[in-house]
């Protein structure tokens, strides 16, 4: 295998289930790093999220896919050099099926996320890690008129990432939603809805930076555990999923490492790459 490029999930991958970044994982990037391996963070969050709240030590990291593939971002300018969006129109309609919920509603538009106030007690009520709704909230912009900043913000809407409280509504909303033409909604835990237009995914945006940088599906090893990465994992040349993963997932890739509370992602990496004790180039 010919890897130059390691596309790595967060949550439920290299960070464990209270949404924190383990040392041993973070040692092995870091010798993935300094061996010339492009290390590329991909994954649902935000840029800012993924740039300043869990890679915050990492300021070499030069590329993020973000937003389910959605947005691509060279952190070193923070030029968003790719993006696939809902046609403003549309995002209108989500966000209003939305508010007739007991929902936490957090559109992606560029590099950032946003929130309304009224919504983050519906996101603490839904059971979801402390940890990571802390995390949101010390990235994510407050908004005082969600609806203007669809219409008529910098980026469209490329992604939108939903918290019930309650699940027959989550399920509910979730038909609703897919009821509408050109959207796929997927859940990737008991209380969420993602949603992108058409069928966008991880793999786009990997697709997209992988040409952008002159490297073929084989230089791409990809690492991931939900549904939102199965497209990446069928797509790249060496795909590894964790053992955490739904049955569908483990089938997706072609490898399987351990879980992401027992260090799968270091594990991965000392199995696949080329790289001495000392952290250099075999």
């Amino acid at each position: 295998m010919d890897i130059k490029l390691i596309a790595i999930d967060l949550d439920g991958t290299l960070l464990d289930d209270n949404c924190l970044f383990q040392e041993e994982n973070r040692k092995w990037i870091r010798r993935a790093m300094k061996a010339g391996y492009l290390v590329v963070p991909t994954t649902g969050r935000s840029y800012q999220n993924a740039r300043y709240e869990i890679f915050k030590d990492f300021d070499e990291l030069p590329y993020y896919i973000n937003a389910n593939g959605t947005v691509v971002t060279d952190a070193r300018t923070e030029k968003v050099l790719y993006t696939a969006s809902f046609p403003r129109e549309t995002a209108r309609k989500i966000y209003r099926l939305c508010r007739e919920y007991r929902t936490y509603i957090e559109p992606y538009a560029g590099r950032y996320a946003y929130m309304e106030q009224e919504g983050i007690d519906h996101l603490y009520r839904s059971g979801l890690p402390i940890s990571y709704c802390r995390q949101l909230m010390r990235t994510n912009i407050l908004c005082d008129d969600m609806e203007k900043m669809i219409m008529e913000g910098e980026y469209p809407v490329s992604k939108f990432h939903i918290v019930c409280e309650s699940s027959q509504e989550k399920e509910r909303l979730k038909e609703r939603i897919a009821s509408i033409p050109g959207l796929y909604p997927i859940s990737v835990v008991a209380q969420n809805i993602e949603v992108v237009y058409e069928k966008k995914s991880k793999r786009d945006g990997l697709a997209f930076l992988s040409e952008f940088l002159g490297l073929t599906r084989e230089n791409v090893m990809a690492i991931g555990d939900s549904s939102n990465d199965m497209e990446m994992l069928e797509w790249a040349g060496c795909s590894v999923a964790m053992e955490n993963s739904a049955p569908k997932v483990r089938q997706a890739a072609k490898y399987v490492t351990d879980t992401n509370n027992n260090d799968g992602v270091a594990k991965a990496l000392q199995r696949f790459l080329k790289i001495e004790k000392t952290g250099g180039m075999e």
